[in-house]
């Protein structure tokens, strides 16, 4: 996933749980304008924390596996919480 892709996944997310830019930048700590920036694969420096925050907000993970990893049936799997 390069970022544009995820910048479409955190827009997608967002949008599907009724949150302005505003009110998911509020909730993370952030500017609308990271946000914004995020959303269209444009930020040229987030940092990890900060993107974990924004991912946690909208209940969503970062996962991190060897690269050229095929997708697996248990990499689908939802984990139990």
């Amino acid at each position: 996933m390069n970022l544009t892709e995820l910048g479409g996944e955190v827009a997608r997310a967002r949008k599907e749980k009724r949150l302005s830019q505003t009110d998911l930048a509020r909730a993370a700590g952030l500017s609308r304008q990271s946000i914004s920036s995020l959303e269209r694969g444009a930020i040229s420096d987030l940092g990890a924390q900060k993107l974990i925050r924004v991912l946690e907000v909208l209940d969503l993970e970062l996962l991190v596996r060897p690269l050229g990893h095929p997708i697996t049936l248990d990499d689908l799997r939802p984990k139990a919480r």
